[in-house]
């Protein structure tokens, strides 16, 4: 498997691959009821992804195989903040969302990602690990974190390396995979209820 940082002209494919990967993540399915047009769940996800990757592009990391992209990570440095999602085109969200309740989501995640920012220290931030749906349970979300992602942070001057999780069953695998984890809280958005377990892991050793 090679891994590289992703292209300006892979935009579509690298949002696809997060998009199919994030579908039915806690986090995002909680959407689907506040959208205009439930059915274009998919469509706001996928569009979600895209804004994203405007964002974090300089920092977007993926895994090939046989010259496939099967995995993408998104990392950030600095706290990504309204304003930047504005600026990188949020408003192509409103065609699926009204303006308050895509806001009271960013909020919401802001909340999550300020748990794991009050609970530990770290460099660097993975906002987004994800594994195309055919490619999963196969080892190459583990050897994509120890091969590709962890030496990028390394190659920066970062020492450590933080997430968060929304799943229990994602608990076991990064702890397997030297994550710590350094709390636990019950996040409430509307009528969802969220567990949210930060990790963050030391990469200087």
């Amino acid at each position: 498997m090679q891994y590289r940082k992703a292209r300006q002209d892979e935009v579509q494919k690298v949002a696809q691959v997060c998009a199919d990967a994030f579908e039915d993540y806690p986090c995002l399915s909680m959407n689907a009821s506040n959208l205009k047009n439930p059915k274009q769940y998919d469509e706001f996800v996928l569009a979600l992804q895209k804004i994203r990757l405007a964002i974090k592009m300089d920092s977007c990391l993926v895994a090939e195989e046989d010259g496939r992209i099967v995995a993408a990570a998104i990392l950030q440095h600095q706290t990504v903040s309204m304003l930047n999602y504005l600026q990188n085109g949020a408003t192509k969200l409103f065609r699926f969302i009204s303006i308050t309740k895509l806001f009271k989501y960013f909020n919401f995640v802001e909340e999550s990602e300020r748990h794991l920012e009050d609970s530990a220290e770290y460099d660097w931030y993975l906002m987004m690990l994800a594994v195309t749906p055919d490619y999963q349970r196969k080892g190459i979300g583990s050897r994509f974190l120890l091969e590709g992602v962890e030496p990028f942070v390394r190659s920066t001057g970062g020492r450590s390396l933080g997430l968060i999780t929304n799943r229990d069953y994602n608990v076991p695998f990064y702890e397997k995979n030297g994550y710590k984890q350094c709390g636990y809280k019950v996040l409430t958005y509307e009528t969802h209820k969220l567990g949210n377990w930060p990790f963050v892991k030391p990469l200087d050793a």
